[in-house]
């Protein structure tokens, strides 16, 4: 098939000018699609020049130049279905409101991989945020139903016993085969046990570490819902080395542990905070009000003899945010949490949407979905953080509406993964959550295949992998500069 230049031209004209739009519904571009009208939508967004929106009509319409872009369903659900040791302790669940079918909500999901023929294993996280969660984490069986992980009798007392699990919102596998566990111990508003942080083996499923968090770390506010894991090994099998850092999501602030010390102590800075004017969310037509701070978080990846940066957002901006871990590391917050206002950038850009979770695969790429219109996007860190440089991985106005999990993960070849929780959320806000509707999915796809012709595989102008970050910097004291590229600041 030969691609119709003059044709592409004047569509792509049609975005230049919007006024135009209408004119040029003959040429059957299916405008009343609204999966299409959501492509069309995000590059409008976006402000992209004619010589892009040329080269999407090309690659659209000449076989062989458009990449493979949407995400796999894995699993899909209307309602959450749990595994109960026996008919009676589902029985009990039921009587003392444990479990209120409908109720449960997930937000996070990680996945392990396991060789020697052993099946992998996906991870999902349902926060309490209420009553009716009977499993606040737990793996998905062959028929989609929720077992308890490590098992029932970690969740089951629901606060009674603070050596179980009150209420995790997200999790984190890292490279050492640890599932590291944030537990908020909150159940709604009540703080019913001090947050935790919990490790597991994954090889036996037992437990390995655990850290109660000071009351000198957290508030009474505080929600700690995102655990980001950095391993610096020092030789091959070395773990000892870690450190995790914890966004507390209504408290504003990020928690950071020592590990090896175990200890830990609280970082605050004004980038935590949510913007009061990004607080309203609007999604397949319904709309909520959510003033939650600090919530996606992703690492830089790890270069030897290197440090490393976290991006962070909070959920009620459209902001990107970074920060050196070295700061971060720095025990001095353990007498004073505020962090140097000059030691944390906001990139002069914004995105043109909020955002929830994140993550980073190992060439800098950050992948983060957009709520309107819902899409999972990619940005190349080595280059500008703008909406020009930020480039469609997937999208679709009813299966990507509200984007809680995203999690990059290396599988037994050695190639990364990409896998995304989306949910109704809005509705779950709303209250007019539909069990006739599929409310819940998990998406996942490779990341080479993704990234097949992505423009975000490219480095710009050819730089390394180690100019990954995209760095605003002060030179002098009242004069901001900005350069991009790791190197000058790392």
């Amino acid at each position: 098939m030969t691609p119709n230049i003059k044709l592409c031209e004047k569509w792509a004209d049609s975005f230049v000018n919007p006024y135009r739009i209408i004119k040029y519904r003959q040429y059957g571009f299916g405008y009343r699609d609204p999966q299409q009208l959501d492509a069309y939508k995000l590059e409008m967004s976006y402000g992209v020049e004619r010589f892009f929106l040329l080269s999407y009509c090309l690659a659209c319409c000449w076989p062989g130049l458009g990449a493979k872009s949407d995400l796999r369903v894995v699993r899909q659900w209307n309602d959450l279905d749990f595994v109960f040791p026996s008919a009676e302790a589902k029985q009990y669940a039921q009587q003392q409101r444990h479990y209120v079918p409908g109720n449960s909500v997930p937000i996070d999901v990680d996945v392990q991989h396991r060789s020697g023929g052993l099946t992998s294993r996906i991870f999902v996280s349902i926060p309490r945020f209420d009553e009716g969660r009977p499993v606040t984490l737990g793996t998905v069986d062959e028929q989609g139903r929720i077992v308890g992980y490590p098992d029932y009798s970690w969740h089951e007392n629901q606060g009674s016993n603070c050596q179980g699990l009150t209420s995790v919102f997200r999790v984190a596998i890292d490279e050492c085969n640890r599932l590291w566990v944030m537990d908020a111990g909150k159940i709604g508003e009540t703080q019913f046990c001090p947050p935790q942080l919990l490790a597991f083996d994954l090889s036996t499923d037992k437990l390995i570490y655990r850290h109660v968090v000071n009351t000198s770390s957290y508030t009474a506010s505080s929600l700690f819902i995102t655990p980001v894991v950095d391993v610096r090994s020092h030789r091959y099998g070395d773990c000892s080395d870690t450190f995790v850092y914890v966004a507390d999501v209504s408290g504003f602030g990020v928690l950071v542990v020592d590990v090896a010390g175990d200890r830990s102590w609280r970082a605050t800075n004004k980038l935590f905070f949510p913007y009061p004017s990004r607080g309203t969310f609007t999604i397949d037509g319904e709309s909520f009000d959510l003033m939650d701070g600090v919530l996606g978080m992703a690492l830089s990846p790890y270069r030897p003899g290197k440090g490393r940066l976290l991006y962070f957002h909070a959920l009620a901006s459209t902001t990107e945010n970074v920060v050196r871990t070295g700061v971060l590391r720095n025990e001095s917050l353990l007498h004073d949490p505020t962090v140097n206002p000059g030691d944390v950038f906001v990139f002069p850009e914004e995105r043109a949407s909020q955002s929830a979770a994140e993550a980073m695969d190992r060439d800098g790429i950050l992948y983060f979905g957009y709520m309107d219109p819902p899409s999972i996007l990619c940005w190349n860190t080595a280059s500008e953080f703008s909406p020009r440089n930020f480039h469609k991985v997937a999208i679709n106005s009813e299966t990507l509406q509200f984007a809680s999990g995203v999690k990059v993960v290396n599988n037994l070849k050695g190639e990364q993964e990409l896998w995304v929780l989306t949910s109704s959320f809005q509705r779950v806000m709303t209250g007019s959550l539909n069990s006739n509707k599929i409310n819940f999915r998990i998406h996942a796809e490779k990341i080479p295949v993704l990234m097949a012709n992505s423009p975000c595989k490219t480095n710009p102008k050819g730089q390394s992998p180690d100019y990954h970050a995209n760095i605003i910097y002060q030179t002098h004291h009242h004069h901001r500069q900005y350069k991009y590229g790791a190197v000058a600041f790392l």
